[in-house]
């Protein structure tokens, strides 16, 4: 949070000129930055600066200097927001009036004085704040004797902070991959292995290589169960196959099912191939051993341990999304979309799931929600430090057995999302493998328990008229309509959805206002789901609560997320995006504020398009660049209506016509 007009303890008494100055200082402070002004107290600097004649300072001066991790960082500041910048061909002016009149600018002129002085510091970070907490921009520039590179936009100084400045460093100036996309590509590197593996050694093709692999996965959970044991056939006729089976089926028959057998019987059924393929329980000439043994030791040697070490990654999800990628059931001819870490985890965040909610996810795919929120109520449960450590044990137990449900129709998401559940610690895996519109359990599901609800729906199902119940906004009443009151439900769908221009989209948005709340709709990157098309948002209900007609809704904008797609990797972060999540959790909050490019909150109807382009208006004359952006936005919006079987709207039709 950002607050304004407190008196910083690391400082000299300063003459604030304006709001801009406590603000940059309100950063500084927040991010625990120290720094002195008007001098640095860093004496080669100060010289630096100090030796410049008046001729060429022309009374000018270095505002904030600070240094973080040994680099150093200059601020100048602007109140006005269009002073941030001045370039010249392409390029930050650094003569006059430009360097007096525009913050990076200045902040770029002031770097290039100390480089050139060639002291210790030959690389700096020249940064430009405008505004007001109302509305602010800050845009680093990162400036050697050879380069002056415009850096992504953030919305703090977080990232300069001793803690965050290394990993800022390596992302955003050396063009390395963030933390955890390290932690992904780490397991995707070794989804690759076992894809090429599992074909080239086990003729196995799509989903069966996740099948393969959850199996081991189970067995070698089991203590009883021995990798040595797996020697291809043995005397008594035993395969290799027979031995995982067996572990597996020893090890479910100790999980607590809550008397739920019809799962363990379904996760079994899918395992019981791997005890008689010939190709898998036969040794191969080139491993010396069976692929089943040489699987095993791979998952042991390369998973287990990434599997258990606490984090938020879908492992198996990702196997499975790699698995399916190149072959012909690659699951999305049945709107199978998995959903990025960095997104799950950000859902669990804007609904607040705390370690007293039970979450549920009725359309679970493989599991990514769940253990999103698992992993974040598990650390609210170790970082309390009113518990004993059994105390923590106990309430981590109990949210592992008793405070996750999930739903999955298809019986391979059905096991791998158990699998992955299992895998995680879920003693009991509340998982039913069912449609969520016909489920029967009314001690959980039917408004009795339920306080948060994650999910994505399966999309593009409501193509034809006989299937217009399948619609993702039907999906989300009926989602709603299986929780507790006042409970909070997070929804990523194809931004199509919030239109909802047929008579049956209009009547479920009309039905589930007429029973819960409308809270937020935030529009996403266009790249959060690259490789499929699909142009998404998050929207947040409060269920149980019918919707006041008074009550502002939060918009927002935030398809600049830090994230974009780098060729032959992917999505990924730019160095920007924690700063840009925190602003938007915080403009959420009330704890910060932004203009209405950002957000709009307004009253809604039914019939209007629930997002931000709908409502936000700009009274500023748009320029060339605006203009681009504009007609490409309308471009992808309308590629993803025909994709999504609402093309008719182009067509000025309102009905359920055949399309």
């Amino acid at each position: 949070m950002i607050k304004q007009n407190t008196c910083s303890k690391n400082h000299q008494t300063i003459d604030l000129e304006g709001d801009t100055d406590f603000l940059v200082k309100d950063f500084l402070d927040h991010a625990g930055i120290s720094y002195t002004y008007p001098k640095t107290n860093i004496n080669e600097i100060d010289q630096a600066l100090n030796g410049e004649s008046q001729s060429t300072l022309m009374g000018e001066k270095a505002e904030f200097i600070f240094v973080s991790g040994n680099h150093l960082f200059i601020v100048q500041r602007k109140l006005s927001n269009d002073k941030l910048e001045s370039l010249k061909d392409g390029q930050v002016d650094t003569t006059l009036p430009a360097r007096s009149e525009y913050a990076v600018n200045g902040a770029v002129h002031f770097a290039k004085l100390i480089i050139d002085k060639k002291i210790n510091y030959k690389e700096v970070i020249a940064i430009g704040v405008t505004g007001t907490s109302h509305y602010y921009q800050i845009q680093p520039y990162y400036v050697t004797d050879t380069e002056i590179r415009k850096l992504d936009d953030v919305k703090s100084f977080d990232d300069f902070s001793e803690t965050n400045i290394d990993e800022y460093w390596r992302v955003a100036i050396d063009g390395e991959m963030p933390k955890i996309e390290r932690e992904l590509r780490e397991v995707q590197q070794v989804a690759k292995e076992l894809h090429e593996d599992l074909r080239n050694y086990g003729n196995l093709e799509g989903e069966r290589k996740a099948t393969v692999i959850s199996a081991i996965l189970l067995a070698l959970e089991e203590e009883t169960f021995d990798l040595k044991q797996l020697r291809g056939y043995d005397k008594e006729g035993q395969r290799d196959g027979d031995k995982i089976f067996n572990a597996i089926k020893t090890f479910i028959e100790n999980l607590d099912w809550n008397g739920r057998y019809e799962k363990y019987g379904v996760l079994l059924d899918s395992f019981r191939s791997i005890r008689t393929d010939p190709i898998l329980n036969t040794i191969n000439s080139s491993l010396n051993m069976t692929p089943l043994h040489y699987y095993a030791n791979k998952l042991k040697d390369q998973v287990v341990d990434l599997i258990k070490s606490n984090n938020d990654i879908d492992i198996l999800g990702n196997f499975y999304g790699e698995f399916v990628r190149y072959g012909s059931s690659d699951g999305n001819t049945l709107g199978i979309v998995l959903t990025p870490r960095h997104i799950t985890s950000l859902m669990a965040e804007l609904i607040d799931v705390k370690p007293f909610d039970y979450v549920l996810d009725p359309a679970c795919g493989t599991g990514a929600f769940l253990i999103s929120a698992m992993q974040r109520m598990i650390s609210d449960v170790e970082n309390n430090k009113s518990l004993s450590h059994s105390e923590k044990e106990e309430q981590i137990r109990e949210i592992k057995q008793h405070h996750l449900f999930g739903i999955e129709l298809q019986a391979k998401l059905f096991t791998i999302a158990t699998t992955n559940m299992i895998l995680h610690g879920d003693g009991k895996s509340n998982l039913i493998k069912g449609d969520m519109f016909h489920v029967e359990d009314k001690e959980h599901l039917q408004g009795n328990l339920i306080t948060k609800v994650l999910m994505n729906p399966a999309y593009s199902q409501a193509k034809t008229k006989n299937l217009k119940h399948l619609s993702e906004i039907n999906f989300i009443r009926h989602a709603l309509a299986m929780m507790k009151p006042n409970g909070k439900l997070a929804a990523i769908v194809p931004i199509s959805t919030m239109v909802g221009k047929s008579k049956e989209e209009k009547q479920y948005k009309k039905q589930i206002l007429e029973k819960n709340t409308l809270e937020t709709v935030i529009t996403l990157n266009t790249s959060t789901f690259h490789s499929v098309g699909v142009n998404p948002c998050i929207c947040i209900f409060t269920s149980g609560i019918p919707h006041d007609p008074q009550k502002r809704v939060n918009f927002v904008d935030f398809t600049d997320d830090g994230y974009e797609v780098r060729k032959h990797v992917g999505l990924m972060g730019n160095g920007s995006e924690k700063s840009k999540r925190q602003h938007l959790l915080d403009v959420l909050k009330g704890n910060a504020d932004d203009n209405t490019r950002f957000i709009v909150k307004t009253t809604i109807e039914p019939e209007d398009e629930w997002l931000h382009g709908f409502y936000y208006f700009n009274d500023e004359l748009p320029t060339d660049k605006d203009f681009e952006t504009t007609i490409a936005d309308y471009l992808t919006f309308q590629f993803d209506m025909y994709s999504h079987g609402r093309g008719y709207l182009f067509e000025g039709c309102d009905s359920d016509d055949e399309h």
